[in-house]
């Protein structure tokens, strides 16, 4: 037998084990016991770490009542300090969610009812915050607020405008929220039924009236996910916040503090409340968002016909459009601006030492090699989760999709939502407290120890595209490969598996840019490791401000890439 003919034979027998193989995988038993593990991993990997400082504080409430409740010698201070911290983290979160809705609405019913020339553009703009990661745009809103490099140098001030503080916490928060707000409602708004709209319009009704009494109940659900999914973004965020702060600690900068103090009781407890918090806001989501209602049912036709004017309706506009370039998208990218003002030396002085040149390359500590070793690190971090969740989040977006049971599907769907809400922080200690030396004695801090971070709070950004594209997939493609003797996994894989390549490529890159951005989870799990973001804060501890420039403008044109890919996914997705 000639090896021609030899190569066709061991096709056909691979192809052949291939079918036999994917026939006894699609066994119900098998099936099954997939589901199982499915569901298992995600319990181990997500609510395990939960569930574990849950018990842990039961066991261990005599300690934690001792260092919380009654030290000896500061006695409740550590409980009046958590207070504080998480009143002002809600009141920082409350602030800045008010302005995502005052501004965001108007902008994402811009972006979905006008066409003008730079739409895409200013689409862009709106979502580019949002992958940014969270230290470096702090660090620019910093510079952009709180230097003389930034808005302050327009009436020649030699101090910002704003210094570290609550002021600067909510600029920042405002910063890399507000995308969360536009994005929940403007998809909503572009696919609502004009038909009800323009019957308002026969009616004598202005448009406000229109857009107030009819559009926006329709979108009250994505409008309040939006809304709590910016607030929750906002009490949780440790990156940005630590850049910010100063002297004012939000309950995650807490956490971290303590834990770099060892103070394990206290940031267990701390966590957990934060953890409880959170849930509790998400089960509100999900079981009152539809019965709960918009206010001001009432008419007021004289004055929201005014309002309907197109010279109020330019205004608003406009304005909507300043504020989201003021607050929003030039103090997240203005840390660019700076990088070439200290590009080879001070604007001020002239001192070359002073520049980004010297301090990153020509310095006798040499930063570039420490921001290539983070740079690196954080890119096989963010690669490993990757694989991963695409792995092990597929066959859960997949069981979800095609569950039959509502109710079932309703409380597992709702669970997966638990790492978009807590707090990164928060749960990167509940998984260094299960899986380090006080629970399961397998990992010390360190680089696996942040691998399982990053795939537990970036386990939703993968498994939400899937589910979408599992749901937007026919039936009918299923039924017809049954129907020619395939087995349930031959069908997957030859039919399935082809139309899902847009979701999978989605889910990647969010999650591939999530763990490329955190900053919480990664300085309590991290040991001597330094990722980028981290490696950030470091250098801007230490006034090496050029040099964390560079570092962040680094981390910026990553993200940007990213956002690109992943809007060019997106939208050749729609246009098939």
């Amino acid at each position: 037998m000639s090896a021609g003919e030899e190569k066709p034979d061991l096709e056909v027998k691979f192809r052949r084990s291939l079918l036999a193989s994917e026939k006894w995988l699609s066994k119900d038993t098998v099936l099954s016991a997939g589901k199982a593990v499915t569901v298992g991993i995600f319990i181990l990997i997500v609510l395990g770490p939960i569930l574990y400082l849950l018990f842990q504080i039961i066991v261990s409430w005599g300690d934690i009542n001792e260092t919380v409740f009654n030290d000896p010698i500061l006695g409740n201070e550590a409980f009046l300090s958590m207070l504080r911290s998480i009143g002002l983290s809600f009141e920082i979160a409350a602030i800045v969610t008010v302005f995502d809705i005052v501004v965001g609405v108007p902008m994402a019913w811009i972006l979905a009812r006008y066409e003008f020339k730079g739409k895409s553009i200013l689409d862009t703009m709106v979502d580019l915050p949002m992958a940014v990661p969270t230290s470096a745009l702090g660090f620019s809103v910093y510079l952009f607020w709180g230097t003389n490099n930034g808005i302050s140098r327009l009436y020649n001030s030699q101090v910002g405008f704003a210094s570290q503080g609550t002021l600067l916490i909510i600029f920042a928060h405002v910063a890399f929220t507000f995308p969360y707000v536009t994005r929940s409602i403007k998809g909503i708004i572009a696919d609502l039924d004009l038909n009800l709209e323009k019957a308002g319009k026969t009616l004598g009704a202005p448009p406000f009236t229109i857009a107030r009494m009819i559009s926006l109940p329709m979108v009250k659900e994505g409008l309040l996910a939006g809304t709590v999914l910016a607030f929750t973004r906002s009490l949780g965020e440790t990156g940005a916040t630590l850049i910010v702060s100063g002297v004012y600690q939000t309950a995650p900068v807490v956490i971290v503090s303590w834990m770099k103090g060892l103070k394990i009781p206290t940031t267990a407890f701390l966590a957990f409340i934060l953890i409880i918090i959170s849930l509790i806001l998400l089960t509100f989501v999900r079981l009152f968002a539809r019965r709960v209602g918009l206010p001001w049912n009432k008419v007021f036709p004289r004055f929201e016909r005014k309002l309907s004017s197109k010279k109020v309706t330019r205004t608003r506009n406009t304005f909507s459009i300043a504020l989201f370039l003021l607050f929003v998208f030039i103090p997240a990218l203005f840390v660019i601006v700076f990088l070439f003002q200290w590009w080879g030396g001070s604007p001020f002085s002239g001192e070359f030492e002073a520049g980004m040149i010297y301090q990153v390359f020509l310095a006798p500590d040499k930063k570039i090699n420490d921001i290539m070793t983070a740079l690196v690190t954080s890119l096989e971090i963010a690669l490993i989760v990757t694989i991963v969740n695409l792995l092990i989040a597929t066959p859960m977006a997949l069981m979800i999709s095609k569950m039959k049971n509502n109710k079932v599907k309703g409380f597992l769907d709702g669970l997966i939502d638990i790492p978009l809400v807590i707090p990164s922080s928060a749960l990167g200690f509940s998984i260094f407290f299960l899986w380090g030396s006080n629970g399961l004695h397998i990992l010390s801090p360190g680089f696996a120890m942040i691998v399982i971070a990053h795939i537990s709070f970036t386990y939703s950004y993968c498994v939400r595209p899937l589910i979408g594209s599992f749901d937007s997939i026919s039936t009918m493609y299923d039924e017809a490969a049954a129907a020619f003797g395939a087995s349930k996994i031959t069908a997957f894989r030859t039919v399935t598996l082809p139309f899902l390549k847009s979701g999978l490529i989605a889910a990647a890159i969010m999650t591939f840019t999530r763990s490329m951005s955190e900053t919480g989870a990664t300085i309590i799990c991290m040991g001597i490791e330094r990722t980028i973001p981290v490696l950030l804060v470091d250098f801007f501890e230490a006034s090496t401000f050029p040099a964390a420039a560079f570092a962040s403008t680094i981390l910026i044109i990553i993200s940007f890439v990213m956002l690109i890919l992943l809007r060019l996914v997106t939208r050749r997705k729609k246009d098939a």
